[in-house]
């Protein structure tokens, strides 16, 4: 993973911004569209936000394709594979003699912690996952579950301190913006 020591030119004594992903896991039971969720949980590193309800998200390692990011994270804390991703907008991948390639891709939104938390940068992704019960990683997530749309929604607009900072914005987008796409 890229080192949280990277230097930020602009402010030399914070560190650069850690790209990462977030994943979106939905499934409809009875007619109803629910998200995975679970609660945070890195008490050493992390004890301010443990025990916040949040979605799955994880690093980018270097030179890795989000997408192939967004199927490792959710199975290194789900156990879970998935078998979709929204939106799959992306161009093909451009390489040249120089040894190098890149691509461009559309993800459901980005988001950016702006202080406190850590300076991550994130790209949002909508799953669907095989059709079985998820296993937590119990080192990063507890209580992980399946939470109606609406009950999530809910504590999101009335009790938004229940959930992780960091992925407010991605389910603000998720909620109210994302029939653009």
């Amino acid at each position: 993973k890229l080192s949280p020591k990277a230097v930020n030119i602009a402010h030399p004594a914070a560190p650069s911004s850690l790209p990462n992903i977030s994943a979106i896991i939905e499934r409809m039971r009875d007619g109803h569209k629910q998200i995975l969720v679970g609660e945070r949980w890195k008490p050493q590193r992390d004890a301010l936000y443990s025990g916040c309800l949040e979605i799955v998200a994880g690093g980018i390692d270097a030179y890795e394709n989000v997408y192939d990011t967004v199927r490792r994270e959710v199975f290194e804390e789900t156990g879970l594979k998935v078998i979709s991703i929204k939106p799959d907008i992306r161009t093909k991948i451009h390489t040249t003699s120089k040894d190098d390639a890149a691509f461009a891709f559309v993800p459901l939104c980005g988001q950016q912690q702006l202080r406190g938390g850590r300076p991550h940068v994130s790209y949002t992704f909508i799953c669907e996952v095989e059709d079985t019960e998820p296993i937590p990683n119990l080192d990063e997530v507890r209580n992980l579950r399946w939470m109606d749309y609406h009950e999530l929604k809910q504590m999101y607009e009335r009790d938004p301190e229940k959930i992780y900072t960091f992925q407010l914005p991605a389910l603000d987008f998720y909620f109210n913006y994302q029939e653009i796409y």
